[in-house]
């Protein structure tokens, strides 16, 4: 039954996909801001690896183990009724097995998605060698259709961010994504792209639906839906929001001894209701 509820819930997440509207998927850190997130009526969320790494005490970037991730998206997907996909970083390890056994991970703690990137920490070279990537992605489908489940990997490519700009960089980033589709990825990520022109070119290029981090600079979500886009993500910006308020608020009781920061938040009895069991 479980399996089946997880199955069921991930068809309707790879649904969201085609659909002509842009699936808009928030990013939740822990438990409250899932449910939070989920009662906005967002049909699915996703988690951020950076907000649960930040919460635990770790910077962003596999500081935390695959452990303590999959701990907080269980956590997650155990409390909120609609699908959750897990932001798993380079997925935990180099090798294609390394991935597979992540997605299994994954599974197990009830997402239907997840995020696997291609960056390295490897300076001189950025990305994973393009083979390698292709495998990392082939055999993370492969483990999920063992388990019976049409997994979303949303395979992400980071030559935008660790390479930079520049028509080499754009041509890349579509030949990787491309080549991450026919190895079974169901959606493409391109992170730290704004512009609109390669926003669209990358949409028209892709053959696969597209997911763009929404940024300070990024268009509006209509002319996303305009420019081909299928899935918007914010990553980490509503958790950094909620820590620049706690940073404001600890300015504000330090530097002028006023409670500013209290008005129009949610009361313990709030939390308590979010938070309580279901009736």
């Amino acid at each position: 039954m479980v399996q089946d509820d997880l199955k069921s819930k991930a068809e309707a997440f790879h649904k969201l996909h085609t659909d002509p509207k842009v699936l808009i998927l928030p990013n939740a850190w822990d438990v409250a801001s899932a449910l939070i997130l989920a009662e906005a009526g967002f049909p699915a969320i996703a988690s951020t690896s950076a907000g649960v790494a930040f919460s635990r005490g770790f910077p962003d970037g596999e500081a935390i183990s695959r452990d303590e991730m999959l701990d907080e998206v269980a956590k997650m997907t155990a409390r909120v009724d609609i699908p959750v996909t897990a932001d798993l970083e380079a997925g935990y390890g180099a090798s294609p097995e390394d991935v597979a056994e992540t997605v299994r991970r994954a599974i197990d703690a009830g997402a239907v998605g997840a995020n696997i990137e291609d960056g390295t920490k490897d300076g001189d070279g950025p990305l994973f060698d393009f083979s390698l990537g292709v495998e990392r992605i082939q055999a993370g489908r492969e483990a999920a259709d063992e388990a019976g489940i049409p997994f979303v990997i949303n395979a992400r490519t980071d030559g935008f961010i660790r390479i930079g700009r520049g028509a080499a960089v754009l041509d890349d980033a579509i030949k990787r994504a491309n080549a991450y589709y026919e190895a079974g990825a169901r959606s493409l990520f391109i992170p730290s792209v704004a512009d609109g022109q390669t926003i669209g070119r990358l949409a028209a290029d892709i053959g696969g639906p597209i997911n763009i981090l929404a940024g300070p600079k990024t268009p509006p979500v209509a002319e996303l839906e305009a420019l081909g886009v299928a899935r918007l993500s914010v990553g980490g910006s509503i958790a950094r929001a909620a820590y620049t308020l706690a940073r404001q608020a600890a300015e504000e009781l330090r530097d002028l001894g006023t409670y500013r920061y209290t008005e129009d938040t949610y009361s313990n009895r709030d939390l308590n209701k979010l938070l309580g069991p279901d009736d």
